[in-house]
């Protein structure tokens, strides 16, 4: 499985907010290297009749394989028994529990941000949180967007939707890494020792040599994951204010499932040291990390805490977020706040498209804001492909492994973001998001096209690109599919 190389693509991928029409994700075609090729379209409703549409902007990089039943991402290699035979079980035990009695967990946003109880529990004689919330107060999930969590006993339901402070209220949903969906059985946390330094063969597609170095205007990239292993030998050394846990009793500088570690290690594991592997940022004096602990150590974690932990990013001047994770339905909620970041707040947000067989939709990878990460095989087969194979990056305990999803091409797009944005600081987020598409590598029809998005995404022929046009083109709405066509200056 090593010797197969996996072509990242990028796509833009229609979003439909109505969601009317069924959805159809995962066409699966099998390789004979054994990958699982993937699709996420939407089928919209016309008069007359149903028509596949890109669902969001896909941006594939380098993934891999082996996919069935998920709407999320990240595999791990048999061969060097990386991931977790534990991972199965914790969709079934370890997670958060569907009978949680008579009380249930909710997002609350607010007529008012000074109604949230983190802000104000001195300052109003009866928030929200203190009248509904079983230990009187709520967590914070976004000022900004009057967002906050609360636990409240099932009977009081209606009366908080009825109360007038309160413009909506959606159930709390989960969020979790992509689990083992084949019979690996391979222990949590299991790697190698690498006493010579390597450069993972995703790097070399995304930035071949001769490769496009760093810029020197730091772009601070935030991975939304499991947390970050702080004492990793190839891994930055970061302050113990850059990064956020959402969760009490976990901590973002620890990592104790591996999958945050591995998705940063792509992005920025350090080069040039003679250790483990090198990343498409490997100087790490020319970017910086911030760390938002989204998910817990074991894989799971809430819809509120993954926004939280996308807030805090945005707070601390994230320029682009990085998550590999999916869980939950469309949330209109999530949908403002991403949205919110990415046409105010200037951020660059990517996820993993996901993986799935089944008929749902992979959030947050399907909102119109956010670039969605799939890839195809190394004979350019159709980009329905979601993952590759054999993506090698760091991992808790001084440790490296080979894993596999399109949790392992999201930081390949976050990387690349992130070293073509440093040459280019007065650019914006969606001149970079564009300038991406408009230097991709065209496959199939010519143009966008339903089969290949835009084409292979390229580091060196976005920097150029950047280089001719500057950061003065415009780049109209946010549309998503080849629709986006309609507002670039390369179409």
């Amino acid at each position: 499985m090593l010797g197969l190389s996996v072509w990242p693509i990028l796509f833009l991928i229609k979003n439909y907010a109505s969601h009317s029409g069924a959805l159809d994700v995962g066409l699966y075609h099998v390789l004979p290297q054994c990958s699982y090729l993937i699709s996420i379209f939407s089928s919209a409703r016309t008069e007359h009749h149903i028509h596949m549409r890109f669902t969001s902007f896909n941006v594939a990089a380098l993934a891999a394989a082996l996919l069935i039943g998920s709407t999320h991402a990240g595999f791990p290699d048999e061969d060097d028994g990386s991931l977790s035979r534990h991972l199965t079980g914790v969709i079934n035990s370890d997670g958060p529990s569907d009978d949680d009695g008579d009380t249930i967990d909710l997002i609350v946003k607010y007529k008012n941000q000074d109604l949230i109880s983190f802000i104000t529990s001195h300052s109003h004689d009866c928030n929200i949180a203190e009248k509904y919330d079983i230990d009187k107060k709520g967590r914070e999930i976004s000022r900004k967007h009057q967002l906050e969590a609360i636990t409240i006993k099932k009977s009081n339901l209606e009366d908080i939707q009825k109360d007038p402070d309160v413009r909506s209220v959606e159930f709390d949903y989960k969020v979790h890494i992509l689990p083992a969906m084949h019979s690996y059985d391979v222990e949590a946390g299991e790697g190698e020792p690498r006493l010579l330094e390597d450069t993972p063969y995703g790097i070399d597609l995304v930035n071949p040599a001769p490769r496009l170095a760093q810029g020197n205007n730091k772009i601070s990239v935030c991975v939304v994951d499991t947390g970050y292993d702080n004492n990793h030998e190839d891994l930055p050394h970061l302050n113990s204010v850059d990064g956020f846990s959402s969760y009490p009793g976990q901590y973002w500088s620890h990592d104790g499932h591996g999958h945050g570690s591995h998705c940063a290690g792509t992005i920025g594991a350090i080069g040039g040291n003679e250790k483990g592997v090198t990343s498409v940022n490997p100087d790490p004096g020319k970017f910086s990390f911030f760390i938002g602990k989204g998910l817990t150590d074991n894989g799971w974690g809430t819809g509120s805490g993954v926004l939280a932990a996308v807030q805090k990013c945005v707070d601390k001047g994230a320029k682009i977020i990085s998550m590999s994770l999916g869980g939950g339905d469309y949330s209109s909620m999530a949908n403002d706040q991403y949205s919110g970041h990415y046409e105010d707040d200037g951020v660059l947000i990517i996820a993993a498209a996901g993986n799935s067989g089944n008929s749902a939709y992979s959030y947050p990878a399907s909102y119109a804001s956010v670039m969605s990460v799939a890839a195809v095989d190394s004979n350019k087969n159709k980009a329905i492909a979601g993952p590759g194979v054999s993506i090698q990056s760091t991992i808790p305990g001084n440790k490296y492994a080979s894993w596999s999803g399109t949790s392992m091409a999201a930081p390949h797009v976050a990387g690349v973001a992130a070293l073509v944005w440093s040459h280019f600081p007065n650019c914006s987020n969606k001149q970079i998001r564009e300038a991406l598409i408009a230097s991709a590598q065209d496959l199939g029809a010519d143009g966008c096209d339903h089969d290949y998005g835009f084409g292979l995404v390229d580091a060196k022929g976005a920097y150029d690109f950047l280089s001719e046009k500057g950061c003065n083109f415009p780049t109209g709405d946010t549309q998503g599919g080849c629709y986006q066509c309609e507002y670039l200056i390369a179409c």
